[in-house]
């Protein structure tokens, strides 16, 4: 169990480069990570169930480091998430990562019909006939459209922590500047500038295709079900060990490096009437275009 609470989530976006963010602050010196990115501890009921030292759980090798920060990218649109934080840590700092909404969508959707969790017969388009259906479930990985209602997300979770506990940071940023980008969130969590020394040299979690649908989505669903299969029978450190040093590997040889084609100009101008009110209200309040 960690000494101090988690004082760090990153809690979005899916698909803005916050795999990047995680391997990068991750190498700070006063920056303990758990031990596994995404951790669903806030978002999931039956896992929020298990209390705090299951949550602790996942940071065994904490070493008095001050930032203590965990992820989930799926928080962001959820709506019990904001009060379970703040019961937790009313303290909490969060980082929240953006990219244009409509690409973000889309690159969802793909990285869905990668994984096995959209049925490829259904076109980006018509997936906008499913959203409410699946916002209802709490679908995070197939809410496409929700999902990049940032502005929306952002403001409820204000109503329970205050502005200067958010730090927002566009993708285009984190791949430009990534330096900058560095600088500005170690100044955001008051730890001392790394930028320096961190390596930055590798893009993660690229868009691509697999070898096998069915592999990934075996292996990629919340929960994996050969995590499920052992979990009566290994404690919770083994499980970790095995997530993060078997199955990853597995993830990745299945990856094959390919980038997904943007979405045509026309494709692109009929999905971006469905963030137009949100990316303007971004742009108001925070002064962020998108």
């Amino acid at each position: 169990m960690v000494n101090n609470k988690v004082n760090l989530l990153i809690i979005g976006t899916q698909k803005a480069g916050t795999t990047s963010l995680y391997q990068y602050i991750r190498q700070h010196e006063d920056i303990y990570f758990s031990e596994i990115k995404e951790v669903m501890y806030f978002a999931k009921d039956e896992l929020y169930a298990k209390g705090e030292d299951y949550y602790h759980s996942f940071f065994q090798k904490h070493n008095g480091e001050s930032i203590v920060a965990s992820a989930y990218v799926h928080m962001l649109p959820c709506v019990k998430c904001p009060d379970r934080v703040r019961k937790y840590n009313p303290d909490m700092k969060f980082i929240i990562m953006l990219r244009d909404p409509v690409e973000r969508a889309y690159s969802a959707y793909n990285y869905a019909i990668k994984n096995g969790w959209e049925d490829k017969r259904n076109s980006f388009e018509e997936t906008t006939k499913l959203e409410k259906e699946r916002v209802k479930n709490k679908e995070y990985s197939l809410m496409y459209f929700e999902n990049g209602q940032y502005h929306k997300h952002i403001k409820y979770w204000q109503k329970y922590f205050p502005k200067d506990n958010f730090l927002l940071i566009k993708d285009a940023e984190l791949k430009n500047c990534p330096a900058d980008v560095l600088k500005k969130i170690f100044l955001f969590l008051g730890v001392k500038d790394y930028s320096g020394m961190i390596d930055m040299s590798k893009e993660f979690n690229k868009a691509g295709t697999v070898r096998s649908r069915f592999l990934q989505s075996f292996l990629l669903k919340q929960n994996s079900h050969v995590i499920k299969l052992l979990g009566g029978i290994l404690p919770s450190q083994l499980k970790v060990w095995i997530r993060k040093n078997i199955l990853t590997k597995i993830i990745r040889f299945n990856m094959i490096d390919k980038e997904n084609t943007a979405l045509e100009e026309s494709r692109y101008a009929a999905m971006h009437v469905l963030f137009q009110d949100d990316i303007k209200n971004m742009k108001d309040e925070f002064g962020i275009e998108l």
